[in-house]
């Protein structure tokens, strides 16, 4: 069975449009076409393709933390705070790694605002 990989087919190629955030020879964070969570939302993949968190390599995973703490220090300096998230096993719907960085209304709140 394939599994679907919306990044690869689609995103990474660039056979739909989106808004670039920050790119790099192996690392692309965008914001997607169709709004997801949060009044800010921005995706960050490899660009290379790795099913999930347990079967990235160290190396790749240096560049891709680099690119999500860039993005987070954006995202913290415009809203105060972001959340960022990925999801493993059954929780994952897309079987490409991809992380979330997310803010803003929308958000589920582990801390209550001030």
């Amino acid at each position: 069975m394939i599994e679907p990989d919306w990044y690869c087919t689609e995103v990474i190629p660039r056979l739909i449009d989106v808004d670039v955030v920050v790119e790099t020879d192996h690392v692309l964070a965008f914001r997607p076409p169709i709004p997801g969570f949060g009044t800010e939302h921005v995706i960050v993949v490899p660009k290379e393709h790795v099913r999930f968190l347990l079967e990235l390599e160290p190396d790749l995973g240096a560049q891709l933390l680099t690119v999500v703490q860039e993005v987070a220090e954006q995202v913290v300096a415009e809203y105060g705070g972001c959340q960022v998230l990925t999801n493993l096993g059954d929780e994952q719907h897309n079987r490409h790694l991809h992380l979330h960085v997310a803010a803003g209304a929308g958000l589920a709140r582990f801390i209550s605002p001030r």
